[in-house]
């Protein structure tokens, strides 16, 4: 029996615990974007995911042989598009914030990964109460995605104003390059939620083979972000030979990083085992309405982190109030889409 007001918490917590997974990275320093990312990487998306599925998914090893090959396909095709995502989506927080990247990127993805399961696989409800929610929830959505481009672009001005000749002196990639990368990520992010909305016959094979209806979705997270890892670390051991970069694994004082990778892993994987306990709870509306009652909370909270580590400092009261005024969308938009997930 669906339990919405669970699968609504759980989402809540799950977006926390997501919004929160890239802080670390501004205490790593001494490393560059090619030494942190992999570290997470390699434990996100594959370590963890094998663990949890070995932990809650009963013979898992015969449910993956006689998994059909047209689910691999998906699967393997959604992974390596996420692993795409994820490096945009790394990229774009070196460029333009944690709070402005998350926004956009997980904002477009909140749209996307939302809008294309509903209207193939829930077009009955477009014009029911639930789906009125539904599409207000996400026009607010994207409404906070357009105010905080706008206050990214704001902040830009406000910093290339102030910077000091040695800072304007710096190559520094562009807000409409950082952008770019952020909407790269925004499109392929959604990819991993796609796993869950058109895999079902994997899913409902794992329930029929002993896992628990509320795990079931932890038999996706696996294959998928194993094939994530792939375009990963080519892309990372390409930047290893570029900037002879491999060395700083090594740095003096940067043993504390690779703890920081760990926590940035289980952070991530936390916040995707719960997601899927929340699906399940939610029902077969799961990957519509949760995947933007998810990304809506991450945004919020990294919003609050960018805030906190000091990304707006000295960016002028205009570019911190549209960003505010994105923030107030979101969260509106949070709250239709949750009244709609009740209404179901």
């Amino acid at each position: 029996m669906p339990d919405i007001f669970a699968g609504v918490a759980l989402s809540i917590v799950a977006g926390l615990l997501n919004g929160s997974f890239a802080t670390p990275t501004k205490y790593t320093k001494a490393w560059k974007w090619e030494n942190i990312w992999p570290v997470w990487a390699v434990w996100a998306m594959l370590i963890l995911p094998w663990a949890l599925v070995f932990a809650t998914i009963p013979h898992a090893v015969r449910l993956f042989e006689q998994t059909p090959a047209t689910q691999w396909s998906m699967l393997i095709l959604f992974g390596i598009g996420f692993g795409l995502a994820q490096i945009f989506f790394g990229l774009g927080i070196a460029a333009v914030g944690i709070a402005l990247n998350f926004a956009i990127a997980i904002g477009i993805s909140t749209a996307f990964g939302s809008l294309l399961p509903f209207l193939t696989q829930h077009s009955q409800m477009i014009f029911t109460r639930e789906g009125l929610f539904f599409f207000v929830g996400i026009v607010l959505v994207l409404a906070g995605i357009v105010v905080s481009a706008l206050a990214g672009r704001e902040k830009e001005k406000q910093l290339r104003r102030r910077a000091t000749p040695s800072e304007s002196a710096e190559k520094r990639m562009s807000f409409a390059a950082g952008l770019t990368l952020c909407i790269l990520a925004g499109l392929g992010s959604p990819l991993g939620n796609f796993g869950a909305a058109f895999c079902t016959p994997t899913i409902q094979r794992a329930v029929e083979m002993g896992a628990s209806p509320i795990n079931k979705y932890n038999v996706i997270w696996a294959p998928l972000y194993t094939a994530s890892l792939a375009p990963y670390l080519i892309y990372c051991i390409y930047l290893w030979r570029k900037n002879r970069s491999f060395r700083f694994f090594a740095a003096p004082g940067s043993g504390i990083y690779w703890i920081y990778g760990l926590i940035m892993a289980a952070l991530w994987m936390g916040s995707s085992a719960i997601y899927g306990v929340a699906m399940s709870r939610i029902g077969d509306m799961g990957p519509v309405l949760g995947w933007p009652l998810f990304m809506s909370i991450i945004i919020v909270t990294s919003s609050a982190w960018g805030f906190l580590t000091g990304e707006w400092k000295g960016t002028g009261g205009k570019a911190v109030q549209a960003m505010l005024a994105a923030i107030a969308l979101l969260i509106l938009g949070f709250c239709a889409l949750a009244y709609s997930v009740t209404l179901g």
